[in-house]
């Protein structure tokens, strides 16, 4: 009885948790209001700024040795660290010579560089570029020489066709729509130019821009070393101005490169720092951010990089001060070069899913709204891995936002921030992979400006750092320390997004079935449309039941636990509701039509799905480029396919191999990815699982 009353009384602390008033309210954080307080004014935007302007004079190409401009970056953090009196601050390094892999991500090589020109000699002299005025213009993997020679045009230089009839060999090639590294392989590797000179996207936000350069960067493999040159990258007024020579009357162009580098057996070193938990030292909140980057590279991401160390230092003052007790669990900070040492770490580190209990990726956090046209977004993590840190980051974000709270030389420009579903592209990608095991969240800008020589310290507002660093802060401190208490406030929140999430469902569910209906095609097609709606619900349910089964691990007594066995019985029940609903408008739409309302239909292809249960055969997200270098011509099918695919490919192939653990049937995979990023036919899930089969990275009876 005494169990019985407990239960009950913690189903009423739920209802009240998710009642409107409380969800609207700023207090739904779950860290009191003095630790609160003491953590957001301890922590600097000003501090912030002061470490990126530091960072960004660092030309941090990963892969670089002794010397490099990276590992010069690394001994600054590491410095840093020290003096804030962090203590386990460790550097690992990892081989990184173009030929060592990780979880199937090959290693960039070594590459170290102190100086480059580029001159024009012919009709004129004049310096193109020099590389101690802009590191950007030199394309980061480019190998040293001295090579004078004429110039040839090539226009975009991405293809075949555009060098027919066209003799590079030994000379020059000048190309004027950016993507550097496929220029150089079509010119040098594949047609044995000396080097090449790249002229920038037609990108339209950056238009305006004339003199910003585009970052471009070389991707030799070890076995390239030996072939690679050297490339250059142009402004757009530097190309406009070039194209001149090579229009009307044309004249030779002569060019004559100076480029003092090498290509070497390199490293990638990892940054790991820890504030030991005091009760759960072997659960760890996993908060990383990329440290590489060409120079300045500001926002992206001395900007994240920065801010990890503002957390790392801030809380190790107030746990010093004796203001905050040690967190119950570790919290551990990681410096990494992006995504490929991503991969090393968590392939040496292979007990990171029984330790990782969430990860916290701070990739561009430092963006001036009105310079770089950004708004911060909270990226969540996949259907296949959702775990609870989103809802916890958010409800700290409203908290943040109602404080309005800046920085003395930041702006004064609101906080605009929103959630958005999941993509990739950078280091938590990595580790939210169902095999790497830790459910992982991105928080960044868009910024017009990343990836070239605009992005530098003055596109950052401290204002931005210090509220997305506190919003990190809150939300790392109370996932830490979390105990029964706040592991339900933390259910609650789940539960709420849950339910916003499953009532939108239904609404776009209806509003899909409203429109088919006005198509001729729809008598044929309503049964089969009736299955993915229903089933789409179905797939929801699973999900929270997943996150709720991470925020249990938070849970520290039995007692507590049992009443998460209640709460996702309770999703079950939501979804019988949903679908009742949903089946009585698919009656009344098909009574107004007047066709049968038959039930849930499946095609030949979904039979054939349903059939199908793959298993993956390797850890961690496939390369980027993996699938388009190993398939070759083969890789065609999904551009000439691509209404079968829909939108987001890369995170619908990225989801598809998330989902093969051997349990799962391809139909239910791509129920998934139809409802995370829109629909995909069941054609693309078998086709694209038939060529995982076939590259042997997964394992299904098709």
């Amino acid at each position: 009885m005494k169990k019985l009353t407990l239960l009950t009384c913690m189903q009423l602390f739920i209802m009240l948790l998710l009642s409107p008033l409380t969800a609207q309210s700023n207090d739904n954080i779950p860290v009191d209001k003095k630790t609160a307080s003491l953590l957001i004014n301890e922590i600097s935007g000003e501090r912030a700024m002061d470490y990126i302007h530091k960072i960004s004079r660092f030309h941090r190409i990963r892969g670089g040795g002794e010397g490099s401009g990276f590992n010069r970056a690394v001994d600054y953090v590491v410095e840093t660290l020290d003096s804030l009196g962090l203590k386990n601050v460790n550097v690992e390094r990892f081989p990184s010579d173009g030929f060592a892999t990780y979880i199937g991500w090959r290693s960039p090589v070594g590459w170290r560089v102190k100086s480059a020109k580029l001159w024009m000699v012919k009709p004129r002299l004049e310096l193109i570029a020099d590389f101690s005025h802009q590191a950007v213009s030199l394309m980061p993997y480019s190998s040293g020489g001295s090579d004078e020679a004429e110039v040839i045009y090539v226009g975009a230089g991405h293809s075949d066709k555009d060098y027919e009839g066209i003799e590079v060999k030994g000379k020059i090639v000048f190309a004027d729509s950016g993507s550097g590294a496929t220029v150089h392989r079509n010119a040098v590797l594949k047609r044995g130019a000396l080097g090449v000179v790249v002229g920038p996207s037609n990108r339209e936000s950056r238009l305006e821009f004339a003199d910003l350069i585009e970052m471009s960067r070389l991707s030799p493999t070890g076995e390239e070393r030996a072939k690679t040159k050297w490339g250059f990258s142009l402004s757009r007024r530097q190309t406009k101005k070039l194209l001149r020579f090579f229009k009307g009357k044309k004249s030779k162009v002569v060019m004559k490169a100076e480029v003092d580098a090498e290509l070497f057996d390199g490293e990638m070193p990892v940054i790991s720092a820890a504030i030991e938990g005091s009760l759960f030292p072997d659960q760890e909140i996993i908060l990383m951010g990329h440290l590489d980057h060409y120079k300045p590279g500001a926002n992206d991401n001395a900007s994240g990089s920065a801010g990890l160390m503002e957390i790392a230092g801030s809380l190790t003052t107030l746990i010093k001060e004796g203001k905050l007790k040690a967190p119950a669990r570790t919290i551990r900070f990681l410096w990494l070069p992006e995504l490929h040492g991503a991969a090393a770490y968590v392939s040496k580190h292979t007990g990171i899913d029984k330790r990782g209990l969430l990860g916290i990726n701070l990739d561009m956090i430092g963006e001036h709204y009105e310079k770089c046209r950004a708004y911060f977004y909270i990226t969540e993590a996949p259907y296949s891995a959702p775990g609870f840190i989103d809802v916890v980051i958010a409800d700290a974000a409203a908290y943040v936002d109602d404080l309005g709270i800046r920085s003395p030389r930041g702006s004064f420009i609101p906080f605009n921030y929103k959630k958005v579903g999941y993509w990739g592209g950078s280091d938590h990608a990595v580790f939210c992979d169902p095999s790497i095991g830790v459910p992982s969240i991105m928080l960044g800008h868009g910024d017009v400006f990343h990836h070239s020589s605009y992005d530098t310290p003055d596109k950052c507002d401290p204002t931005e750092l210090r509220r997305v660093i506190a919003t990190t802060a809150l939300a790392t401190w109370a996932t830490a320390g979390a105990d029964d208490h706040s592991a339900l406030k933390i259910a609650a929140a789940v539960h709420r997004k849950w339910l916003d999430r499953l009532h939108q469902r239904t609404a776009d569910s209806i509003k899909w079935l409203l429109e088919k209906s006005e198509k001729k095609k729809f008598a044929g097609q309503a049964a089969y449309m009736y299955r993915k709606v229903l089933a789409y619900s179905q797939v929801l349910a699973g999900i929270e039941k997943k996150a709720l089964a991470d925020v249990e691990k938070l849970c520290r007594t039995e007692e507590s636990r049992r009443f998460f066995v209640s709460l996702t019985e309770s999703t079950v029940r939501h979804v019988l509701v949903e679908n009742r609903s949903l089946k009585d408008f698919y009656r009344f739409l098909c009574k107004q039509k007047k066709i049968a309302a038959k039930g849930p239909k499946l095609a030949a292809l979904e039979k054939k799905a349903q059939k199908i249960i793959p298993k993956r055969l390797r850890r961690g997200p496939l390369p980027y480029n993996f699938l388009y270098e190993q398939l070759g011509d083969d890789y065609d099918w999904y551009s000439k396919n691509w209404k079968k695919v829909g939108t987001s490919s890369r995170n619908k192939m990225f989801e598809v191999l998330n989902l093969c653990n051997g349990s799962h049937d391809a139909l239910f995979i791509r129920d998934v990815i139809s409802m995370e990023f829109g629909e995909a036919d069941i054609e693309f899930v078998i086709h694209f699982l038939q060529d995982l089969k076939k590259l042997k990275v997964v394992e299904a009876n098709i």
